[in-house]
């Protein structure tokens, strides 16, 4: 060790030791350690806890830390508790970024691991990501930090729901079979899934209200989940390309609503787009986002729009794939983990069937129809069964937009199960197979005639 860099050592000691109590009146570091890593050098400069008594966060506030690194002139310095109360401060070398780094693989499922900024690894709880928007320009790393937050959510057990209108990041053909509901790809199908994750909300505003304690629910799902017999997951609202929906008002409208107050049923959503602009994302929607992702946008006015941040929507520009800054609490530069093809192969094999994409009481409701009906499904048929109106007329339109039901014009235009459906409800099915559908396809003219009849009629 060269005598300069004894005395910017010497110098750090003297300077952070003067800040902590002439300045603030706090204990000094009990000791400081000097550590060489990655070419670089370190002083540890380690707190006795017994000592700092309640005065951590005069420590660790950012202002102490600004003042730190001002006076030791701009070194790092950084507030650390991994292995006990330390500063951390860089006196030899220069900090940087790796140019790509693989996702290292799944840890604590509340967890999610993104990647590594100049601190170490990024690695927030899912209660502290909270809704996340992530903007990047085309092959700059966006479908890859959804894949990082999708597959993690999907290890520790969500329910995802997810709208990608090119079918591109999450293929329906595979997503289909482990999202719970089919992968949207149009505004009708979009808000099919928004209704979905309503109902889902209604269902769980049920569940609190049972577990009440003095007449009070959880304050919201960790809450529940400590006091409820069956854990709940959380919820997963997964689009892609979302700032195309953000013209349909009701889409919107819908979006700022669940954002507003679905985190405390343990719904999260997570919206990514290519072009982010103040007239696509309105304060009503912004505000409500807590965690910001920009990689390198097509104009700086898109990426300050998602940091929220001119200096730092200038600073991912031109980047490299997979760079970028991520806000939770503060701006951090970072390059995301990298999922790579075979991870991802890896991850979803054995995934590609498809089961039915309904509940178990709409399955029941199919195979009676197929049953006792022929394949007719019509509102005064589910009321009769029980149903109430209102959510009779839903059902029927939802399976209507979907080309699950079709109207027969040889039949008063009543409406009939396509095959489409009738496919979903037997491969989703243990114990039925494809060959008992398609014998009922045989043994049914209209079901194997509904789909080429025109649409037009009265209900």
């Amino acid at each position: 060790m060269n005598n300069k860099l004894i005395d910017v050592i010497n110098g750090i000691v003297e300077t952070v030791d003067a800040i902590l109590m002439d300045q603030y009146g706090l204990v000094p570091p009990d000791e400081y350690d000097v550590v060489k890593r990655d070419g670089r050098i370190y002083v540890a400069a380690r707190l006795d806890p017994m000592a700092m008594g309640n005065s951590l966060k005069h420590y660790e506030h950012p202002d102490t830390l600004r003042v730190i690194r001002k006076a030791l002139g701009g070194l790092p310095v950084v507030f650390t508790q991994k292995t006990g109360f330390a500063y951390v401060i860089l006196a030899s070398g220069k900090l940087s970024l790796p140019r790509s780094m693989d996702f290292p693989g799944f840890s604590d499922p509340d967890v999610f691991r993104l990647g590594i900024c100049l601190r170490g690894e990024v690695a927030p709880k899912a209660s502290r990501l909270g809704n996340v928007i992530i903007g990047a320009s085309p092959g700059r790393g966006k479908s890859n930090v959804l894949k990082l937050l999708v597959h993690q959510a999907r290890k520790a057990g969500w329910k995802l729901y997810i709208c990608d209108p090119d079918g591109h990041t999450f293929n329906p053909d595979v997503w289909n079979g482990i999202a719970s509901a089919p992968v949207a790809s149009s505004p009708a199908d979009l808000q099919i899934l928004i209704d979905r994750i309503y109902s889902e909300i209604a269902d769980r505003a049920a569940m609190f209200r049972q577990v009440a304690e003095g007449n009070i629910p959880p304050a919201d799902l960790d809450a529940y989940n400590k006091i409820a017999s069956e854990r709940l997951p959380r919820i997963g609202f997964v689009a892609d390309e979302a700032n195309s929906y953000m013209g349909d008002r009701k889409i919107f409208k819908s979006l700022a609503d669940l954002l507003r107050r679905g985190r405390k049923w343990g719904l999260q959503i997570f919206l990514a787009g290519h072009e982010w602009h103040k007239e696509v994302i309105a304060a009503e929607v912004n505000d409500m986002l807590q965690t910001r992702i920009g990689l390198t946008t097509a104009n700086e006015e898109a990426a300050s729009v998602v940091l929220r941040s001119r200096r730092w929507g200038k600073w991912v520009m031109g980047k490299p794939a997979g760079r970028g800054v991520i806000r939770i609490d503060s701006y951090q530069p970072m390059q995301f983990y990298l999922v790579t093809e075979e991870m991802e192969r890896e991850w979803l094999s054995g995934s590609v069937t498809t089961p039915s994409p309904l509940p178990e009481n709409e399955v029941s409701l199919v195979k009676r129809s197929m049953a006792e009906q022929g394949g007719k499904m019509s509102i005064p048929l589910l009321v009769g069964w029980g149903m109430e109106e209102r959510e009779a007329r839903g059902l029927v339109e939802e399976w209507e937009l979907r080309g699950w039901l079709a109207k027969d014009a040889l039949q008063k235009n009543a409406r009939f199960i396509t095959p489409k459906l009738a496919d979903f409800v037997s491969n989703g099915q243990t114990g039925q197979t494809a060959s008992s559908t398609q014998m009922w396809r045989q043994t049914d003219v209209k079901l194997r005639q509904t789909p080429n009849l025109g649409l037009a009629g009265a209900d």
